[in-house]
């Protein structure tokens, strides 16, 4: 795509316009619209998706740690990633194998997930990439970061990439070792890892669930929202009646050089939010698919930074194009009340939701509750996420 002057835009952009100015009407509109959007992504924010083509990946088991290696054009890179496989003695071992949860990071609740039948393999990610703008890694020894726009992707996109090496390797041979099926796979992260997830969400469409927490500024908080001054009333959760919010992370902050790196280059261009041609729901509704799941994750209070209202606005906007598509149980959201972190109640709603929907078990816990918030209650709610889609496909 050759670079655009985009007008701004103060209100959320229309999914459903094309960059033509032509609107979707159907489902296939629809599909040849998101490819549209994943281009926007790429050349604007993330960079270039890699999806696998000429890469040779090989695995080695060593205890509960794997080595994955790649090659590709006579270059050579390998991370390494940490197993949990349950206890096939005491958890009931489905047909074709455990669903595996691949998590960004650890302290994800895997214990937790390993003992209700989950296995779980947690990426080493700063081995695929290093958290900075120095572009170092496995990632860049395979796909050395450029000036031009088609060798440049950014740190969240490369993780991205590193998890769906795991499921190419589970595919390869190491899922039948295990009892792993790659087939029912989640992807998981918070804060920055979070905002992996999602990308890796958007673009690796192998992933069954994506489940990103806490993800804020680049990930499934809107950038046209701000929580800033706002108060809340949070009793419900059993927090404060009147929690005002302090200051959400600016998109200049992204920009910075201890961020920067986790987008391209042509990203710190965008000086005003209101210029993007996109916005966070639009990457929520790249994983709007059949047999496919997304479950967006907020915390209520000591999360100002993050900005968990513009993060339930993204679930109300992206829950808008799921229903044009006949997916609106697909997507779901949980408010916990406090933790930069998937929390116990966190990993009890994920596996009792993709157990519902994926093993058609009957859930123990209120799978409606993961259709609202505590931003829904009258006293917190803004009428904007009732109204914010009433322009879109005119």
């Amino acid at each position: 795509m050759e670079e655009m002057n985009f007008k701004a835009m103060k209100m959320l952009p229309d999914p459903y316009r094309f960059l033509d100015g032509t609107y979707v009407e159907d489902r296939n509109d629809w599909r040849r619209r998101a490819d549209e959007v994943k281009e926007i992504y790429q050349d604007y924010m993330y960079g270039v998706w890699r999806d696998g083509s000429g890469e040779k990946l090989t695995y080695d088991t060593n205890g509960n740690q794997v080595k994955i290696s790649i090659e590709r054009q006579g270059r050579t890179a390998s991370f390494t990633v940490t197993l949990f496989v349950p206890d096939r003695e005491k958890c009931e071992l489905p047909d074709g194998g455990f669903p595996v949860i691949v998590g960004m990071h650890g302290h994800i609740q895997e214990q937790l997930a390993a003992e209700n039948g989950y296995a779980v393999i947690l990426l080493n990610t700063y081995e695929i990439a290093s958290d900075d703008n120095k572009h170092i890694g496995a990632f860049y020894q395979l796909y050395p970061y450029g000036e031009k726009s088609e060798e440049q992707t950014g740190v969240l996109m490369a993780w991205a990439w590193g998890a769906s090496k795991v499921l190419d390797a589970l595919e390869k041979g190491l899922g039948e070792e295990l009892c792993i099926n790659p087939e029912n796979s989640i992807v998981t992260g918070v804060s920055r890892w979070g905002k992996a997830a999602a990308v890796c969400g958007a673009f690796e469409t192998r992933f069954k669930m994506v489940v990103p927490s806490c993800s804020g500024a680049g990930g499934l908080a809107v950038y046209r929202y701000t929580s800033e001054g706002k108060t809340y009333d949070f009793s419900s959760k059993g927090a404060s009646a009147d929690y005002t919010y302090g200051q959400n992370e600016p998109l200049g902050c992204l920009q910075s050089p201890g961020e920067q790196g986790w987008f391209n280059d042509m990203f710190l261009s965008f000086l005003d939010v209101s210029y993007l041609p996109v916005d966070q729901y639009m990457l929520a509704a790249m994983c709007a698919e059949e047999n496919r799941y997304l479950l967006i994750i907020g915390s209520c209070i000591s999360e100002d930074w993050v900005n968990a209202p513009a993060m339930y606005l993204c679930y109300k906007a992206a829950d808008a194009v799921y229903k044009f598509l006949g997916l609106e149980d697909n997507i779901a959201v949980n408010i916990h009340k406090e933790g930069h972190a998937v929390i116990e109640e966190d990993m009890r709603y994920i596996m009792d939701y993709f157990n519902f929907r994926v093993y058609g078990k009957k859930p123990t816990l209120n799978l409606a509750d993961l259709k609202t918030s505590v931003f829904e209650e009258k006293v917190n709610h803004d009428p904007l996420f009732d109204d914010f889609g009433k322009d879109w496909r005119h």
